[in-house]
Formats: C-alpha cells, structure tokens, sequence
C-alpha cells in the first residue's frame, strides 16, 4: 500500500499533491473537526487561490521585442545579444603566419586530461571574469586537419582537435583575449558560416545542437 502510494505521489506535480491536501483539508473543516488541521498549514494559499494569482499576472504581461529591451543586440562582442538564441564563442586566432576564425583551442600540455586543457583553454582566451560548466567529462566532437607540408616533421602530418561544450554562468566583466587572439565574437549557429571556413564549418556542424 505505502509502495504504491509513493507511486503515486512520484508522478504528481508539487502543485497537485498541494491541491489534493487542499481538498483534504476542507472536507475536515466542513466535518467541524478542525483540530485535526494544522491551521497554519491550512490558512495559506491554496492550489486554487495560487493558480487564480497565476491567470491574473497573465492578464496583465505584456509581451516587447527583445530589440527593445537589448541596446546591445547588435554588438557581435556582447553575449547579451540575440537573447532569444544560443551563442556561442569564435575567435580570430593566430595560426602559424595567417589568422583563422575558428573555436578557442590550445595545445594540449602533457599531464593533462583534455578536459583540464579546456578548463586552462577558458582561462587563456577569456580571461578569469567568466565563468562557464562544463557538460560533461568527454570531447562533443572532434576536427582534424593535416599541416602544410612545409611544417610537416617527425612523421607527423596533421593534428586533431577535440572540443567541449561549456555554458557561461556569470560574466563580471568584458574578456580579456589572450595573446594569440586578435579577436573574438559572440555568434549564433546561423552566422557561424559568414566567419568560418566551408571545410571547417561543414565539420564542426555535425555535433552543434540546432537552437531552432
């Protein structure tokens, strides 16, 4: 009996275990035998007095375009813009004589795990003032490349690049680039193609999550 009771009670909301209990309580209270009550308890708002407050609020919210409510919607530095959508972070990055748009990405140190070399790759291109989680302890997705042939030794011939998924919880303040960053831009999914390479862009589309 309590098993399936527990049963129950897991697939109710908290909103409607509160509203049976309201029940409860005035069918007591009709009784006449209101010592049974916790008449504190009781006195509160009920399921239905709450959900009445609820409509009434909705009543009078009033929708606005985000536009106005966002000066900042056109700055391409600013994560406080397009606050509808998810961005994500790219980077003007210096890579051997040429400078690439691409994801943040640091060589790996020996010693570490990858996820210790994203953790030190945040710090790097962010500086300390933002604050991210990370969403889970292996790679989303990978990117492989070979080097120019004029750079090519040891038998070495190209590199793989793995990356992390990470959300920002609090910025304090603007992010301070780290030496190899010439720039950096919060970009939507949809404009990630007008900054990268069609190869590089085509290869990294296949572990993005559609924000749509």
């Amino acid at each position: 009996m309590i098993t399936a009771i527990e049963e129950e009670n897991s697939l109710k909301s908290d909103h409607e275990i509160r509203a049976e209990q309201d029940r409860i309580n005035l069918e007591i209270m009709k009784t006449g035998e209101a010592d049974e009550l916790d008449l504190e308890e009781a006195s509160k708002q009920t399921a239905i007095e709450f959900e009445d407050s609820c409509l009434e609020e909705l009543k009078s919210f009033k929708t606005t375009h985000l536009d106005k409510v966002n000066p900042e919607v056109k700055d391409v530095k600013s994560i406080n813009r397009a606050l509808e959508r998810s961005l994500v972070l790219v980077v003007k990055q210096k890579l051997g004589t040429s400078e690439e748009w691409v994801f943040p990405h640091t060589p790996w140190q020996p010693g570490e795990t990858l996820r210790q070399t994203c953790e030190r790759l945040v710090q790097e291109t962010c500086g300390n003032d933002l604050k991210v989680k990370f969403l889970g302890n292996a790679p989303c997705g990978f990117y492989k490349y070979k080097y120019p042939k004029t750079v090519r030794k040891e038998g070495f011939i190209g590199a793989k690049v793995f990356f992390y998924k990470c959300q920002v919880r609090n910025k304090d303040g603007p992010i301070t680039p780290g030496t190899n960053i010439v720039d950096h831009q919060w970009l939507t999914q949809d404009e990630l193609d007008t900054r990268f390479k069609q190869s590089y862009a085509k290869s990294i589309s296949k572990f993005l999550v559609s924000d749509r």
